[in-house]
């Protein structure tokens, strides 16, 4: 594993607002530095304190435990793929459902050829 540089650049989806969450504008600057050279472990960014392993870990931990005690009182084995699901299935759907919005948009616009305003406009009625 590379050493964490004592330099960690803080990572700009703290301070991102939604619009550039949403098209994710915020990696820009890191898109240009790979564009130009290649990336060196210098150039990340750190990881958000909801990302940090020990609390993505505790979560998991919280649903294995109760998908632990749900399988004890149905006499069941327990899945991990419950847990799994129970846990991050929020963040999955949102991102899921953002996937499939821009890939209508594009496959509308490569079938049809119609400008994209046209197309925004389609798609709120």
């Amino acid at each position: 594993m590379l050493a964490v540089s004592p330099e960690v650049k803080t990572n700009p989806l703290q301070k991102a607002n939604f619009c550039s969450r949403l098209f994710v504008w915020w990696l820009n600057p890191l898109f240009k530095i790979g564009y130009k050279w290649k990336l060196e472990p210098g150039d990340m960014y750190s990881v958000l304190p909801e990302d940090h392993s020990q609390c993505l870990g505790e979560e998991l931990q919280r649903h294995w435990d109760q998908e632990v005690k749900r399988a004890q009182k149905d006499a069941q084995e327990p899945s991990l793929m419950k847990a799994i699901v129970k846990c991050y299935w929020k963040s999955y759907l949102i991102w899921g459902m953002f996937t499939f919005l821009e890939r209508k948009v594009i496959w509308t616009r490569a079938q049809n050829k119609v400008p994209f305003m046209a197309l925004c406009y389609s798609l709120t009625r």
